[in-house]
C-alpha cells in the first residue's frame, strides 16, 4: 500500500516499502458502504465507483486518471484508468513488483520503481523508458519524485545518519542536475529515540498538483519551496517537541496541512492538532484538533481537508473512516466509512485507509487493499 494518492506524493523509500509489506494479507474490502452526513451543514457524499483488490498508487495531476497496482492478480500488474468512463489506458507487468508510481505534469508520463529498477512509461503509447538512478545516485537509496514535465526531484538520504542532507532538481533523460539546496533551513536536533534507535523526523517532499510548490517538514520546522527553482518560500517552527508527521497540498499550491504529533509517544503517535496554513506567506489559517496520523488530504482549493482514521466498530471490528471537514471552521460535513475489517491476527496491517481528492473537485478517492471513488456534491 506505498500508494502516492494524492497525485503529488513521493515515491516510497525502502523503509516505506518494508513497512507496508504486510498489508498484502487483506481480504477484499466490502462493497457499497453509504456516506454518512455529520453536522447541519452537510456535502453530499455518493459511492461512484470500487475497485476490488486493487490499491491506489496516484492520481494525474489533471485529475483525470488512476493508477492501480493490482495485488490480486499474478505478478502485481499496474494499470491506468480514465476518471468517469473508467476505462483502461494502460497495463504493464515489471521485472518485480512496482513500489510505488507518480505521474509527471503531463498526466500522461508516469514514473514506477521497485527493487533494484526504475522506468518512465508513456500510459498512451505504452513505451518505457529505464532510468539508470546510479547516475544522479550512486547510493541507490535516495527518494526520487518527478517534478514538472521532464525533471526529477531527488531527496539525497545518509545513512548514518539517517537524515535527508539536499534536495536537487534533475534533468530527465539527461540527467544533468539542475540546482542543489540544503534539505533543512537550521541547525538539526537530536531525534527521538525508540531504544537505542534513532526515529526519523522527516515527512517526505509533497508536491502540488499544479507543480507550483513543494512542501516537507524535518524536526520540528516546516518549509516551503517553490518547485521550479527550489527557492524558499518560508519556514516556520511547530511547537518544542513536535513534528508533522503527516503533509498534504491543495492541488492549487495554495495551502498546506501538517498533521502535528509527537512521534516519540509511540505508534501510531499521539496527535495534537492538524494545522493548515498558506502557501504563500506561511500564515497559520485554521488549526483544527483533528487526528491526522493515519492520513491527511486537502480539496483543490483548500477549503476543506479530508482525514482518515480508524474507529472501532462491532464485535471487534475496525473501520477505516474519513470525515471531511471545512477548513475555516472546522465543522465536519460528511464521513464515509470504507470498509469493515474484522477482528483477526493481521487486522492493524490491514485497515490502513489512504485518501485523496481529484485536482478537479469532482471525487474522493480512498484506497486500502480496495480503492472506492465517491462523487462530491454541493
Amino acid at each position: 500500500m506505498a500508494a502516492t494518492i494524492d497525485g503529488h506524493s513521493a515515491m516510497p523509500s525502502r523503509r516505506d516499502v518494508i513497512r507496508t509489506c504486510g498489508s498484502l494479507l487483506a481480504a477484499p474490502f466490502a462493497r457499497g458502504l453509504a456516506a454518512e452526513p455529520a453536522s447541519a451543514a452537510s456535502l453530499r457524499v455518493t459511492l461512484a465507483r470500487e475497485f476490488a483488490r486493487s490499491s491506489l498508487q496516484s492520481i494525474s495531476p489533471d485529475g483525470t486518471k488512476l493508477c492501480f497496482e493490482d495485488w490480486g492478480e499474478r505478478g502485481y500488474p499496474v494499470r491506468v484508468l480514465e476518471v468517469g468512463t473508467w476505462r483502461m489506458i494502460y497495463t504493464g507487468r515489471f521485472a518485480t513488483r512496482a513500489a510505488g508510481s507518480m505521474f509527471f505534469a503531463d498526466s500522461r508520463t508516469l514514473f514506477l520503481g521497485g527493487v533494484g529498477w526504475e522506468s518512465v512509461v508513456d500510459v498512451q503509447t505504452g513505451q518505457r523508458t529505464a532510468t539508470p538512478r546510479k547516475a544522479f545516485d550512486p547510493k541507490r537509496g535516495d527518494p526520487t519524485f518527478p517534478a514538472g514535465d521532464r525533471a526529477f526531484l531527488v531527496a539525497h538520504y545518509e545513512t548514518p545518519p539517517y537524515r535527508t542532507q539536499t534536495l536537487a532538481l534533475v534533468e530527465f533523460p539527461g540527467y544533468r542536475e539542475i540546482v542543489k539546496v540544503s534539505y533543512a533551513t537550521e541547525a538539526r536536533k537530536p531525534g527521538p529515540m525508540m531504544g537505542a534507535t534513532e526515529l526519523s523526523t522527516e515527512a517526505q517532499p509533497k508536491e502540488s498538483d499544479n507543480r507550483r510548490i513543494l512542501a516537507y517538514a524535518f524536526d520540528n520546522v516546516l518549509v516551503c519551496r517553490r518547485l521550479e527553482d527550489l527557492g524558499l518560500l518560508w519556514s516556520r517552527p511547530f511547537e518544542p517537541e513536535l513534528e508533522a508527521y503527516k503533509l498534504a497540498v491543495s492541488a492549487d499550491g495554495s495551502r498546506i496541512a501538517a498533521g502535528v504529533a509527537d512521534r516519540a509517544s509511540g505508534h501510531p503517535p499521539r496527535q495534537y492538532y492538524i494545522g493548515v496554513y498558506d502557501a504563500d506567506t506561511g500564515d497559520r489559517a485554521a488549526r483544527l484538533p483533528l487526528n491526522g496520523t493515519e492520513w491527511v488530504a486537502l480539496s483543490p482549493n483548500g477549503k476543506l481537508i479530508a482525514v482518515a482514521g480508524r474507529e472501532s466498530g462491532t464485535n471487534g471490528e475496525t473501520l477505516p473512516t474519513v470525515h471531511i471537514h471545512e477548513v475555516s471552521s472546522g465543522a465536519r460535513l460528511a464521513s464515509v466509512t470504507h470498509d469493515r475489517i474484522k477482528r483477526g491476527r493481521h487486522q492493524w496491517l490491514v485497515a490502513g485507509c489512504t485518501i485523496g481528492f481529484t485536482s478537479d473537485g469532482k471525487y474522493l478517492v480512498t484506497s486500502g487493499m480496495s480503492t472506492k471513488v465517491w462523487t462530491l456534491g454541493e
